[in-house]
């Protein structure tokens, strides 16, 4: 198969199972929130070390190099813990995505970016993406990614 054109619709309720699911193993996470808002992602939750660290990240989506690949940006970082700067925050999470994501075919981090190869990840569905993305959407209840 091979698509040269496309639109795609992933609904929000589908994205939060996913999320869950790959966040399930991750002891310390609880409670994890998802949501979509014109423009931002927004996942948070508790973070236990002992005690509960309540804690919001929002993200921002955007097409890079042509449409080649897909850019997932931590633009924002919230934490209900005292002494704990955004930056600390951030740093602490993008490290531990990093680790996470490392030798995942097709993902990269790069300092507040994860960077998304659409081609690779489709190949390992059997998918051949043989045209470039030209948009992403963040709207309310559903992501939208055109391609062609």
């Amino acid at each position: 198969m091979i698509i040269q054109a496309l639109k795609i619709v992933l609904a929000e309720s589908e994205i939060a199972a996913k999320l869950r699911d790959g966040l399930s193993a991750a002891n310390q996470l609880k409670d994890v929130t998802f949501g979509l808002e014109p423009g931002t992602v927004k996942v948070g939750g508790k973070f236990q070390v002992g005690f509960s660290i309540p804690f919001e990240t929002h993200w921002t989506a955007s097409v890079l190099e042509q449409g080649r690949r897909l850019g997932v940006r931590l633009s924002h970082v919230s934490v209900g813990m005292l002494g704990m700067s955004k930056t600390m925050a951030a740093s602490q999470i993008m490290g531990a995505l990093s680790q996470k994501l490392q030798g995942v075919d097709g993902v990269a981090v790069e300092q507040d970016l994860i960077v998304l190869d659409p081609a690779v990840l489709l190949s390992a569905k059997g998918i051949h993406l043989d045209a470039p993305v030209r948009r992403i959407d963040v709207l309310p209840g559903r992501i939208e990614i055109e391609v062609g």
